[in-house]
């Protein structure tokens, strides 16, 4: 086994990750130790927001607010009724239901689960599985076939499985759903939408149920339809908690990821308007 990670794959996501809290709050503090050697109010300045933004980023206060300014931005999808969707399936018309079919995108794997021998010590991701069990449940809804997508992003070892077969073993052991199609080379959103729309267009595909998180909706929704195909968001795991406690003001692990979720996907926002 050797690695199969390269150093542009490397420097690309080590500058993605200091645009991220909250390594931009720490690249900042630190910018002013090292520029600023002598006392100033510049210096204190800087230094007291990084660590005032190190502590609001990674609360829930913040990132439910975060959320909600966001909007305006990113126009999160409402949740999906799967009741309503059973009804509308019933009505449906059979030539209809066989140029649709449900996309499952991947959310990464879980490296070195020993617990797992059977998948090479590999797991989907918490992110991943709920995924795959909406996924799994919409199929039950809806009767349309599943395609899954995802390569190997991470890129640690020459033989570790795609996601996308990881995803497809998972749903089809674990939750009993059967998978018509695996993805299995790409390793970003947009090149989940460019290989996953040959693959259905290949089989008279033309409108897909779209399964991904909220937070990553909007840009992923945005990416599949540019290459022709119409989307039906699926979104997954809101976070909404109403009322707050004291507790939701404190930094804590949730709240900073939360907070992360959408601070990449401004900057995802920003990069697909400036490359696309």
């Amino acid at each position: 086994m050797h690695e199969t990670w390269t150093y542009s794959w490397a420097i690309r996501n080590i500058i993605a990750e200091l645009l991220m809290p909250p390594s931009i709050w720490i690249a900042l503090a630190l910018f002013a130790l090292i520029f600023f050697r002598k006392p100033s109010k510049l210096k204190t300045t800087l230094i007291g927001f990084s660590l005032v933004m190190i502590w609001m980023t990674s609360t829930t206060a913040f990132s439910q607010w975060f959320y909600q300014v966001s909007d305006h931005w990113l126009h999160w999808p409402q949740p999906i009724d799967l009741t309503e969707l059973a009804k509308q399936e019933k009505s449906e018309s059979s030539s209809k239901k066989n140029h649709q079919a449900i996309v499952i995108l991947g959310s990464g794997i879980r490296a070195g689960a020993k617990e797992i021998p059977e998948y090479q010590n590999q797991d989907v991701s918490t992110g991943a599985m709920e995924r795959l069990r909406m996924g799994a449940r919409m199929a039950k809804t809806t009767h349309l076939p599943i395609l899954v997508t995802g390569g190997r992003p991470d890129k640690v070892k020459s033989d570790d499985l795609p996601e996308g077969k990881l995803m497809a073993t998972v749903l089809e052991k674990e939750l009993h759903t059967p998978v018509k199609w695996v993805e299995d080379h790409s390793n970003t959103t947009q090149e989940n939408a460019q290989f996953s729309a040959k693959i259905l267009k290949q089989n008279q595909i033309d409108t897909i149920y779209l399964v991904t998180h909220v937070w990553h909706m909007p840009r992923s929704q945005r990416i599949f339809e540019k290459e022709g195909l119409q989307v039906i968001p699926v979104p997954l795991g809101y976070h909404y908690k109403s009322p707050l406690t004291p507790l939701d003001y404190v930094p804590k692990g949730d709240g900073l990821t939360k907070t992360r979720e959408i601070w990449h996907e401004l900057l995802g926002k920003v990069w697909y308007e400036f490359r696309f």
